[in-house]
């Protein structure tokens, strides 16, 4: 499906947050996009539209808004340094404004998060920051926060691992083990045979047959807990 681009208030009164908004006809739920450390990009805007193309109407969350968006930096190596120099709770509350511009924009549907690589982290961190409105998140290949702390959410979470990541591997034991003492429905799936970033098919790692293989989980995961 077609994105657009909107706007929409931040969680402070002189915050206005930037998006790709991408309408399912007729959803069955609302999903958060949270992108790479590449910033809101085409390919982010495609798992969007392709989020509501399969029924989930989706919005890919800018989270340099506030430093005037992905497209006033000149290059990708300028938007991972300023992504490095936001405040965590700069990302949570964002994220967490994202939410209730899916709220207004689809009334009453269960709200779901998906992110990839950095985004996949950021996703850790809406889960461990006292968000309850999330019923169901997809978190691929993300590093998980210091001290995360799964009390205060709700949703059942399906943890995307790639095999030949290590770095992000190293951490996927601690994500289980606090997945569990909050309580949450959730399964670990690591792909054989790929590495981190697999899922990206405008990136060198990309493999297409686990990038269909994970979407298609991702999609029986939101099935059973967002309709």
């Amino acid at each position: 499906m077609p994105t657009e681009g909107i706007v929409f208030p931040g969680p402070e009164e002189n915050v206005t947050l930037r998006g790709a908004w991408a309408a399912a006809p007729d959803p069955r739920g609302a999903v958060l996009v949270i992108h790479e450390n590449r910033g809101l990009n085409d390919h982010t805007r495609s798992v969007a539209g392709r989020l509501a193309a399969s029924g989930y109407s989706a919005l890919a969350l800018d989270l340099l808004s506030r430093e005037g968006g992905t497209d006033s930096f000149g290059d990708t190596a300028e938007v991972t340094a300023a992504l490095g120099g936001i405040p965590q709770d700069h990302f949570a509350a964002d994220m967490k404004a994202a939410l209730d511009e899916l709220e207004r924009r689809v009334p009453g549907a269960k709200l779901g998060a998906i992110g990839f690589c950095f985004g996949g982290g950021m996703t850790w961190l809406l889960l461990s920051s006292d968000e309850p409105r999330l019923a169901a998140a997809a978190p691929f290949y993300g590093p998980l926060p210091d001290d995360a702390d799964f009390t205060g959410s709700r949703a059942a979470v399906l943890a995307v691992y790639a095999e030949l990541d290590s770095r992000v591997n190293a951490t996927r034991d601690k994500a289980k083990a606090a997945l569990e003492r909050a309580g949450l429905e959730h399964e670990i799936v690591t792909f054989p045979g790929v590495d981190h970033a697999f899922f990206n098919d405008t990136g060198p790692r990309y493999d297409a047959g686990a990038a269909a293989q994970a979407y298609q989980r991702v999609l029986d995961w939101f099935g059973r807990h967002l309709t």
